[in-house]
């Protein structure tokens, strides 16, 4: 997959999770639950795909992308725990800090991932710079 690839791709991720979260707002219960367990699937089929790319690489990048896999798993995990107490309790005021902490979650996870963009962003635009450098280098050597 090319960067641009890449790029749109994410793109389209980021315009499935406004859609997404545009319709759950207006969904019962029920019909967000089954949202997301289908999120969890998608999620783990591109964890699968992205441990599957990550074990192609190595050195740095290799154990950052483990890191934050590791990190992003952790912090899910968390979230469903959360979750599961939740619904073990029928206070409203535990309901209602449990809905700021998830909320507050969810404002974290996006922060993260706008940084993770940034750091994106960087990369890609370092990879262009280097294979205009090769490319320029390349056009100036002397043909053998």
């Amino acid at each position: 997959m090319t960067i641009s690839d890449q790029v749109d791709a994410l793109q389209k991720r980021a315009e499935d999770l406004k859609s997404s979260f545009d319709q759950s707002r207006h969904e019962t219960n029920e019909q967000v639950k089954a949202r997301l367990g289908q999120a969890r699937a998608d999620v783990a089929a591109r964890q699968d795909a992205g441990k599957e790319q990550a074990e192609k690489t190595a050195g740095q990048a290799q154990s950052q992308w483990q890191a934050m896999k590791a990190d992003a798993a952790a912090k899910m995990q968390a979230i469903q725990d959360r979750i599961d107490r939740q619904r073990d309790e029928h206070d409203v005021k535990t309901a209602e800090k449990d809905a700021e902490a998830a909320e507050d979650e969810a404002s974290d996870a996006l922060d993260y991932a706008t940084w993770a963009v940034d750091q994106a962003q960087l990369a890609v635009l370092d990879a262009v710079a280097a294979r205009n450098w090769a490319n320029a280098q390349a056009a100036a050597a002397p043909s053998r």
